[in-house]
C-alpha cells in the first residue's frame, strides 16, 4: 500500500495535460465547478456532490490519492455499484481522477501471491493543467528554432526505461485517457444539421405557445411539438446546433410548459430579466453551450424553480391593462355626457339648469353665462317677495 501510494508511482499514472490537486479544497472546486456537471440531470449532480464529499473525507492529504471499494461507496451513497462506476468514469474523462492502481476480487487474485483478499482501486486527485500559451515568432531564438525537432521521429528509448504506468499490472489506454468527443453525440448534431437543411418554413410559429394543435394529444405529439420548437432554436441561435436537440428541449421544456414562446427563449438568450442587454453575444467564446444556455434560462427562474413572466405574456397583460382603462375611460365620459344632458333638460320654466353633483356643463360659454344671469335674476325676486323676519 505504501508502494501504491509512493509520490514515484502517483505521478507516473497522473495523465498528460493534467497535474495532482495542490489541496483536496482545489479539488473540490473544480470539480463543482466543472462545465460538464451543469449537464446532468439534478439527481446525478445531487450523486456527484455526495461522491465528492466522501472522496474529500477518504482522501490521502499525504500522496492525494483515494483508496476504495465501489460496493462500500454505493452503500455509503444508497446507490448501486454501476452509479458509482459512471461517476468515476466521468472524473477520469474530465481529467480530475486518474488511475494509480486498479482493483481486483478475491478471486482473481493468482494464488502465487498467497493473497486470500480482494485488493481496491487508488486513484489520485487531479486537476486539468492550465493551456500554455505558444510563443511567438518574435519569441523564439534562432537556437530554439536550431534545435526544433519533430517529436514523432525521436530515438526509441531503450527496454526498461519507461515504467508502466500503473503500480499493479498495465491498463488499456482507457483508463487514463484524456477526454474524447463521443461518437453518439457527434451523429445527433449531424441530424440536426440535416433536419434544418431541409427546413423551406418555420417549424413552429415564434409568438405561439408549444403545445399540440388537439385537445387530448398523445406523448407522442408532445414530444413531436417539443422536438419541433427545439429545432426551431436551435435555427435561429446557431451555438445550440453544437448540442443535441434532446438536451436543448430538455432545458426549455419547463419554460415552455409555463406558457413560454420560441421568441420568448431567444429574448432570454440576449436579455436579463432586469431589461438589460448581455455584453457577451451567443456567437463566439462559449465551450460549452449547454451549460450556457442554462444558465441563461436559469436567470429567468423564481427560487422555486417556477419561470418568470416571459416578455410576450407581459405584452398581453400590459395590452390588457390598456384596453381595460380605455374602456373604463369611455364609460366614465358616456356617464358625464348623460348627466350632463338631463341637467339641461331639466332646466325650469325660468330657464334655470338644475346640474347634479360630478355633471360637467358642456354648453357654450353664452348659454352658461345667460342661463347663470337668469338663475340669479329668479333668486333675486324670490328674495324681494319674502317677509322680513
Amino acid at each position: 500500500m505504501a508502494y501504491e501510494r509512493s509520490k514515484a508511482v502517483v505521478l507516473r499514472a497522473v495523465p498528460k495535460g493534467c497535474h495532482l490537486a495542490r489541496h483536496v479544497v482545489a479539488w473540490k472546486r473544480a470539480v463543482l465547478e466543472h462545465p460538464a456537471l451543469e449537464q446532468m440531470r439534478a439527481d446525478g449532480r445531487a450523486n456527484m456532490r455526495a461522491l465528492v464529499e466522501v472522496i474529500a473525507l477518504q482522501q490521502d492529504p499525504a500522496s492525494r490519492t483515494w483508496r476504495t471499494t465501489w460496493a462500500w461507496v454505493a452503500e455509503r451513497l444508497g446507490v448501486h455499484e454501476d452509479s458509482v462506476g459512471r461517476m468515476i468514469r466521468r472524473l477520469k474523462n474530465w481529467g480530475l481522477l486518474a488511475v494509480v492502481a486498479t482493483g481486483r476480487s478475491a478471486r482473481y487474485t493468482p494464488r502465487s501471491t498467497g493473497k486470500t483478499q480482494g485488493e481496491a482501486p487508488v486513484y489520485a486527485l487531479t486537476v486539468p493543467a492550465p493551456p500554455t500559451p505558444a510563443p511567438t515568432p518574435a519569441e523564439k531564438t534562432d537556437e530554439e528554432a536550431a534545435e526544433a525537432v519533430d517529436i514523432n521521429v525521436g530515438p526509441v528509448p531503450p527496454k526498461g526505461a519507461c515504467t508502466p504506468p500503473h503500480a499493479r499490472e498495465g491498463l488499456s489506454p482507457m483508463d487514463a485517457a484524456t477526454p474524447r468527443p463521443s461518437a453518439k453525440a457527434a451523429a445527433q448534431r449531424r441530424e440536426v444539421q440535416a433536419a434544418l437543411a431541409k427546413r423551406t418554413a418555420p417549424l413552429w410559429p415564434a409568438h405561439a405557445t408549444v403545445q399540440p394543435s388537439t385537445v387530448r394529444a398523445t406523448r407522442s405529439e408532445w414530444k413531436q411539438a417539443y422536438r419541433w420548437a427545439g429545432l426551431e432554436l436551435q435555427h435561429h441561435a446557431l451555438v445550440l446546433r453544437r448540442i443535441t436537440t434532446a438536451y436543448v428541449v430538455a432545458v426549455a421544456k419547463p419554460h415552455f410548459q409555463a406558457g413560454w414562446t420560441i421568441a420568448d427563449v431567444l429574448h432570454a438568450l440576449d436579455w436579463a430579466p432586469n431589461g438589460q442587454r448581455y455584453t457577451h453575444d451567443a456567437l463566439t467564446g462559449i465551450d460549452h453551450p449547454g451549460a450556457w444556455f442554462a444558465a441563461r434560462l436559469r436567470a429567468w427562474t423564481h427560487q422555486d424553480g417556477t419561470p418568470h413572466r416571459s416578455p410576450d405574456q407581459r405584452a398581453a397583460a400590459e395590452a390588457e391593462q390598456r384596453r381595460a382603462q380605455a374602456v373604463a375611460a369611455a364609460a366614465r365620459y358616456a356617464a358625464r355626457q348623460a348627466a350632463a344632458e338631463v341637467a339641461v333638460e331639466g332646466a325650469g320654466a325660468e330657464g334655470v339648469a338644475v346640474r347634479s353633483a360630478g355633471a360637467v356643463d358642456v354648453r357654450p360659454f353664452r348659454q352658461r353665462w345667460a342661463a347663470q344671469i337668469a338663475a340669479g335674476q329668479a333668486q333675486a325676486r324670490q328674495t324681494a317677495g319674502r317677509p322680513w323676519g
